[in-house]
């Protein structure tokens, strides 16, 4: 691992979950981390959680990152989750985030793109470029920059309790696209694919989500047996932000336990997301629902596919892990789980609602990982890729959640 844990949550018997005690966990690490897509990254996070004893997974959790890679990546974010507030009905999940990155793919849309270089070479010999001028084009031809301020706000309001957990979801997310990077604006990389269409992709995108879901997961970071089910709607208008988009999504997750004590566990994934109206680039490659993520190729969606490869305003989006958790010990009173996994990711995609025969062409990926878990909530995962359509390059991905 690159990682090392900084924090120790406060000692406690063996067979006792954290949430079932009272008090602070902390969780932390220097990110130094690794993704195939973004680089080398440096940086700090830290976790804190307040347990009240009766509220699962915890009563309050707070996490702060700060984070830079060597491919010009910054992801510096403040994340609150606090549940179980207004007698118990209403959980609370912000987060303030600005985005700033050199490694936006966009080599098209729908699932036929290719990223081929002797393209960016070929227009290179056109222009006339040499040396150092001529390799720098090539490289960053599928490349562009952004920078996205952006914040999520997210309300889920407890309808019934118990076996089946349903509940209401509203959700505001703000965000600002703005081409380029601070130094050289949207000439960050003249003559690049996406250079001729940077004057739609400026603007404020204030989109508005509301739906249902339904939950039966035994416990939520890691589960090991139930559902959870969610269906949402959302959406922007030009009059208040730069652009009008309308969506949906839907999305089941299942966890079925084939050894006793949840020890091996099947875990999947199925997702449904549609978008219409005058969508930035950056944005079809957002999955909607309570979990905003991006598809097409990366850590969550597309594992050993290169980041955002695939666009297009139709995903269907399949995951299957099987997840054998090897080992249990309590170093310092910290309960530690290590999960071994073997994964499938498939996505489907369409370019727009009239080329739905699109949907015919999957793009598969596989792979395995470790998930590290830390005082049960403070999750590291460590996953690596690989898929045909980037000739089995291995894709690296060291990430703070798990993945679903």
């Amino acid at each position: 691992m690159l990682s090392l844990i900084l924090g120790l949550a406060l000692a406690q018997e063996a067979e006792t979950a954290a949430w079932q005690r009272e008090g602070l966990g902390f969780g932390g690490i220097p990110a130094v981390n690794y993704n195939t897509d973004e680089g080398l990254g440096l940086g700090a996070v830290g976790s804190m959680y307040v347990y009240d004893g009766e509220t699962s997974p915890y009563k309050l959790g707070l996490t702060l990152i700060i984070f830079a890679t060597t491919k010009g990546v910054h992801a510096h974010r403040l994340d609150v989750d606090a549940l179980d507030l207004l007698d118990g009905r209403l959980r609370f999940t912000g987060r303030a985030q600005l985005d700033i990155t050199r490694t936006n793919n966009f080599c098209g849309f729908g699932p036929d793109v290719t990223c081929d270089p002797a393209v960016a070479e070929a227009i290179a010999t056109d222009m006339g470029l040499e040396g150092e001028a001529y390799d720098t084009f090539v490289r960053r031809y599928y490349k562009s920059s952004s920078i996205r301020p952006n914040l999520f706000l997210n309300g889920r309001w407890k309808l019934a309790d118990g076996a089946v957990k349903t509940e209401l979801m509203t959700t505001l997310r703000v965000i600002y696209h703005l081409p380029g990077d601070f130094k050289n604006g949207r000439d960050s990389d003249p003559g690049n694919l996406i250079a001729t269409r940077l004057d739609e992709e400026e603007g404020l995108l204030p989109m508005v989500q509301v739906g249902a879901m339904a939950d039966t997961r035994d416990f939520e970071p890691a589960p090991t047996r139930g559902y959870w089910a969610e269906a949402s709607v959302r959406g922007a208008v030009a009059p208040i932000g730069a652009f009008t988009v309308g969506g949906f999504n839907l999305t089941g997750r299942g966890y079925v336990p084939l050894v006793s004590e949840g020890r091996l566990v099947s875990a999947t994934r199925i997702a449904l997301d549609g978008l219409a109206g005058d969508v930035p680039i950056r944005e079809l490659a957002m999955m909607g629902g309570s979990q905003i993520y991006e598809f097409g190729g990366g850590l969550n969606a597309g594992r050993g596919v290169r980041q955002r490869r695939y666009l297009g305003r139709v995903k269907v989006l399949g995951q299957e892990e099987l997840r054998w958790r090897f080992l249990h010990v309590e170093p310092f009173g910290v309960r530690t789980d290590l999960t071994l996994l073997g994964f499938t990711d498939l996505m489907l995609l369409a370019e727009d609602w009239q080329s739905l025969d699109e949907l015919g062409r999957p793009i598969v990926s596989f792979g395995g990982g470790l998930r590290l878990a830390f005082d049960d909530s403070f999750i590291i995962r460590v996953d690596m890729g690989f898929s045909k359509v980037e000739a089995y390059s291995p894709a690296i991905y060291i990430d703070l959640a798990n993945l679903f």
